[in-house]
């Protein structure tokens, strides 16, 4: 369509297009200087628009009134134009479309939304283009014969039916479309045209006006003045950097081999410029890794900084390496303001909902819930330090009893959980609490499919069950999310179609993913933004992160239609797409006198090639002046050694003392033990309380199975103190229910308990064999899980108390016999003896304590392994150990990591404490 009623001034692009612009623009108005108010200027973009305000002002070179400035887009859909049809929501059209897909069964369900979202974007490209399809499905298909060249086929009728459906479906719903209703818009306001009109494009008129945009023109300059300025195109546009782009970049491709014409337009740019326009002006630096690339990002900002330089643009092609600058930017003080945005789903607030989601989803599963309760958006009423220990105490409760999912088993694991370290009263408490609601929530999103709008309802009373929704409406992000979340319920709400959750959660994520979050409390004038939206705007220096040609490559059509198909739809091909990334780096490389193209030469141990247009360029560019533009990557500036004396120098090995404020006032017979293993990780586990939750087993492992053998015989005791009053069989016949109502459960959860149980009751006749020996040498089963603890009395008038648990206590003549089950054999547990610390700890917590034993298991023929020597002193020893070393660690005695090799084997403060990367002292 011709533009010929309103004048084009096609500006060659360069640093002062929008100066040159805006003089444009003031002689159009020079009439009404210097109030321009009745004006209507319209941009590509409204950062543009901005730069545009300014250039105008200080053309001016006095005061003025501003004329509106506004995107076309943005103007035409916020005019009020009542009479005008509101289109149909983009949201309610997918649910047509998924309704209508559905009903078809032709795709597998969970592709339905993406499916339905590629057609919404095909009816909004037809639109645009003002394509009409044929009538029926065969003049569909003859079409697409024609254009794919083929003979009729099944796959093409069935492309055919799909589209064809699926458009009916969308127009069956009386509503227009969003490309329709901007069509009429359009139309209406080009009618009423009050306002002498300036159009500022960021590029060609043909490339960035759409045919109903170029009616509105035309249509408008028939009422009103119409002033269009876009920058030249690069046929007209005769400037040495347009010029090396021109042979660099040319339109039509080369009809014989590529290098030829290539060395043959590098030759004609040698002869007629002797010199080249990007020497200064463009650098290509490969890296290593992502590290490296954001390491020599964040380096040439600095280097920009310190040259004074501050209008810097950064063109975030690879979005990971780009939050990796940012980060190391901010680690400096050097603020950078996002244009780009980050997608909703990536947001600390749109977790919590994946979170909460993925519980309901997987049935409570352990590590989701735990997941879940952790968010600082839960519960947060609640005070904080409150909240973390009632979420500690729960996960410490759920690990221990290896409980892997539903509410009902982190209950009792709650409930039979005895933490000797913590006040189990208002923690314990608040942990139920949390479980409490967290039941309620999940309760309200269950139950069966509805509508999106009552699913989106369910959503929001889950989050107000769990006190998440006050956090989240505080948050920046959240309150976007939960805004979002509102106004898709507002646009459904005459929406009837019902969703499975699973569906209806498929859905909510690809909103999430749309959706994105922009940090508008940063005001910089360095700008992360798009490519597309450096576009004619000022900056003294721009990076371009991630410039492989994986990542900076035009956009690939969609799954409907071949390129050819689309060629003669008049829809955007991959060619237009390709046109419009050279068009962005053109006008990037001509405004920005200082560009740095950044790339990953590997990653993962792949090589990754430079972007075909980079690559073109450099190779050019050394055919012609032998540079091909490549350089080094700048390195961030070293740490600077501390001057001697200024600051401690760190051990070889770690040997740190503690406060005697935080020497622990309790500890147990496993910290003992540890203590005596090694100092440094006693200070890891129980000073810094770095020691290692339990792992809930997905698959039932030997320590598992110990804690299933010590309930089982807790069980049987507890009902049988004593066999006397028991044949054999009824003995065996009484364990064996013990035994198999103790693993019943685990047996539920996994089918490999079965296996340990039958490993475990092919030992009870013996063991029962052994109950019976010690009943007749006089010992009777008195407790089992018995918790001890005792104080002891330090030099300085302090105290320190050592506790712990004994599997099992049987009363004889001679006093007390304490038993530690070890599912282990009697060769194992004789080797342990030498330096045991357990049984000797056990008998200094029971006054009166004959023996302190262990219980061989796993042999064909059970036994006891007792503490070597006089069990008396070996008890008190231990006790003068224990207050020897907390005394001497409150007098500031360091704790060296000197640990045995056993010891340091399954030890998790290995690496804390630098003992495997230094030499012995």
């Amino acid at each position: 369509m011709s533009l010929s009623a309103s004048p084009v001034h096609s500006l060659p692009p360069g640093e002062g297009f929008l100066d040159s612009a805006a003089g444009l623009l003031l002689r159009a108005a020079a009439a009404d200087l210097p109030d321009l108010s009745r004006h209507l200027v319209l941009v590509s973009s409204l950062p543009l628009a901005a730069e545009l305000r300014t250039a105008l002002a200080s053309a001016a070179g006095r005061p003025l009134l501003l004329p509106q400035f506004d995107t076309l887009r943005r103007w035409a859909n916020a005019a009020p134009l009542p009479d005008i049809p509101s289109p149909l929501p983009e949201s309610e059209r997918l649910v047509l479309l998924h309704t209508a897909l559905a009903a078809r069964g032709w795709f597998d369900e969970t592709a339905l939304w993406g499916i339905a979202a590629e057609l919404a974007t095909l009816s909004d490209e037809l639109s645009a283009a003002a394509v009409r399809l044929p009538d029926d499905e065969a003049a569909l298909c003859r079409q697409l014969e024609q254009a794919y060249a083929l003979r009729a086929s099944a796959p093409l009728n069935f492309e055919a039916r799909v589209v064809h459906e699926m458009w009916r479906a969308l127009a069956a719903s009386g509503r227009p479309d969003a490309p329709s209703v901007y069509r009429l818009r359009l139309a209406r306001l080009a009618a009423t045209a009050a306002r002498p009109l300036f159009l500022l494009l960021d590029g060609p008129p043909e490339e960035r006006l759409t045919p109903a945009e170029q009616a509105f023109l035309e249509r408008y300059a028939a009422q009103q003045p119409v002033q269009l300025c876009a920058p030249a195109p690069r046929s007209m546009a005769i400037t040495p950097i347009a010029a090396v782009l021109a042979a660099a970049w040319p339109e039509l491709p080369a009809a014989a081999g590529e290098l030829p014409p290539l060395l043959e337009r590098a030759h004609r740019l040698a002869d007629t410029q002797h010199a080249t326009p990007f020497a200064e002006r463009l650098q290509l630096v490969a890296v290593s890794g992502r590290e490296q690339e954001a390491e020599a990002a964040a380096a040439q900002v600095f280097a920009w900084l310190g040259d004074g330089l501050r209008r810097i643009a950064l063109v975030a092609e690879d979005r990971l390496s780009a939050r990796r600058l940012r980060a190391l930017l901010e680690r400096q003080g050097v603020l950078a303001a996002d244009e780009t945005g980050w997608k909703l789903s990536t947001t600390r607030a749109a977790a919590t909902v994946d979170a909460l989601l993925e519980t309901a989803a997987g049935g409570a599963y352990h590590l989701d819930l735990l997941d879940l309760c952790k968010s600082p958006h839960l519960f947060a009423e609640e005070p904080a330090a409150a909240r973390a220990a009632a979420v500690l105490l729960l996960e410490q409760a759920i690990r221990a009893a290896g409980a892997r999912s539903g509410l009902a088993a982190f209950r009792e694991a709650l409930a039979a959980y005895r933490n000797l370290d913590a006040d189990g009263g208002p923690v314990r408490a608040l942990a139920a609490s949390l479980l409490d609601r967290l039941e309620v929530a999940l309760r309200i999103l269950g139950g069966k499919p509805v509508a999106l709008p009552r699913w989106l309802d369910r959503l929001s009373r889950a989050l107000q069950a769990v006190g998440a929704d006050a956090s989240l409406a505080a948050d920046a992000a959240g309150g976007e999310l939960l805004d979002l979340l509102a106004q898709r319920q507002a646009e459904l709400a005459g929406s009837e179609a019902s969703f499975a959750f699973a569906a209806w959660r498929d859905w909510l994520n690809r909103e999430l993913e749309g959706g994105a979050f922009r940090d508008r409390s940063i005001a910089s004038s360095i700008v992360m933004l798009p490519r597309h939206d450096v576009r004619l705007r000022r900056f003294e220096a721009a990076l371009v992160i991630g410039a492989d040609a994986e990542q900076l490559a035009a956009a690939t059509g969609g799954t409907f239609f071949n390129q050819a198909v689309r060629r003669d739809l008049g829809l955007p091909t991959r060619e237009d797409a390709e046109r419009a990334l050279r068009r962005d780096l053109e006008l990037l490389l001509a405004t920005v006198p200082r560009v740095v193209v950044t790339w990953q030469r590997e990653q993962a141990g792949e090589a990754r090639l430079l972007a075909p247009e980079f690559d073109l360029l450099s190779t050019l560019h050394r055919l012609a002046w032998g540079d091909d533009l490549k350089r080094p990557p700048l390195s961030l500036p070293a740490t600077p050694a501390p001057e001697a004396g200024t600051s401690p120098v760190l051990p070889r090995r770690a040997a740190p003392v503690v406060p005697a404020a935080q020497v622990p006032a309790r500890v147990s017979v496993s910290g003992l033990a540890s203590l005596v293993a090694c100092p440094y990780q006693f200070f890891a586990r129980h000073v810094l309380r770095l020691n290692e939750l339990d792992e809930v087993s997905e698959e039932l492992e030997k320590s598992d199975y110990g804690q299933l053998v010590h309930r089982s015989l807790e069980r049987f005791h507890q009902a049988h103190p004593s066999l006397a009053g028991l044949d054999d069989a009824a003995a065996l016949a009484a364990l064996g229910v013990a035994v198999e109502e103790t693993f019943a459960a685990a047996e539920a959860d996994n089918w490999l308990a079965l296996g340990w149980r039958l490993r475990w009751q092919q030992r009870l006749p013996a063991y029962l064999a052994w109950q019976r020996e010690r009943e007749a040498a006089g010992w009777r089963w008195q407790a089992a899980e018995v918790r001890v603890a005792r104080s002891l009395p330090l030099a300085d008038g302090a105290a320190v108390e050592l506790y712990g648990r004994i599997d099992r206590i049987d009363a004889g003549a001679d006093g007390a016999s304490l038993l530690d089950y070890k599912t282990k054999k009697l060769g194992e547990l004789k080797k342990l003896l030498a330096d045991d610390i357990q049984l000797p700890a056990y008998a200094l917590l029971h006054d009166g304590a004959a023996e302190a034993a262990y219980v061989a298991l796993d042999d064909e023929r059970l036994d006891l392994v007792r503490c070597a020597g006089d069990l008396a002193q070996a008890a008190a020893a231990q006790g003068r150990r224990l207050v020897a070393a907390v005394g001497a660690m409150r007098a500031g005695t360091p704790l060296p990591a000197h640990g045995s090799e056993r010891a340091c084997a399954w030890c998790e403060a290995r690496g804390l404490c630098r003992r495997d990367h230094v030499a012995d002292d």
